[in-house]
């Protein structure tokens, strides 16, 4: 009787390690997704001309520099991952690109910690208020990835700093 129970309680723990290390396994393998998700997107955004970053990427379909609503805009899918879900049950974006402001005017005066502001993002050794959206030099980006995991609800996120070279030699 007592071999029998120590057997069963062998094979549970081995049962449960082994249910672990799978869930584990697909947890990693999907922050792996997400993880090179968003690095792609922030190279893509490096790969912009940066005065066009924000109007790209923004919430504003009207100010795209190269006609209204042909910009990708501010959210995106990443295959492989599920969405999370809002309060009515309905999906998420999976990639969101975040910056300062509202998402439509990028204002340097707004406190909004993430981003470091208020901060000079045109040079011009003040921080003024009202839209700098078509003169920053330095423009703060986070790109967001969130999705549902066998573990849960999960986020990654990378933050960088788009910087137009042109603009900060003239």
């Amino acid at each position: 009787m007592v071999s029998l129970l120590v057997v069963t309680v062998a094979t549970y723990i081995l049962t449960y390690t082994i249910m672990a290390s799978v869930a584990h396994s697909g947890s990693k393998r999907e922050k792996n997704i997400a993880v090179e998700a968003a690095t792609n997107m922030i190279e893509r955004l490096r790969a912009c001309p940066p005065q066009d970053v924000f109007s790209l990427y923004n919430t504003v379909g009207t100010d795209d520099p190269y006609g209204a609503t042909t910009a990708p805009g501010e959210t995106f899918d990443v295959p492989g991952l599920d969405p999370q879900q809002d309060a009515l049950g309905n999906p998420l974006p999976i990639g969101v690109v975040l910056m300062p402001g509202n998402g439509a005017v990028l204002d340097e005066s707004v406190v909004d910690q993430r981003f470091g502001l208020p901060r000079d993002l045109d040079g011009s050794m003040f921080i003024e208020n009202g839209d700098c959206s078509n003169r920053y030099i330095f423009l703060p980006v986070i790109v967001r990835i969130q999705y549902r995991g066998k573990l849960g609800d999960r986020n990654v996120e990378i933050a960088t700093v788009v910087v137009d070279v042109q603009r900060t030699q003239s």
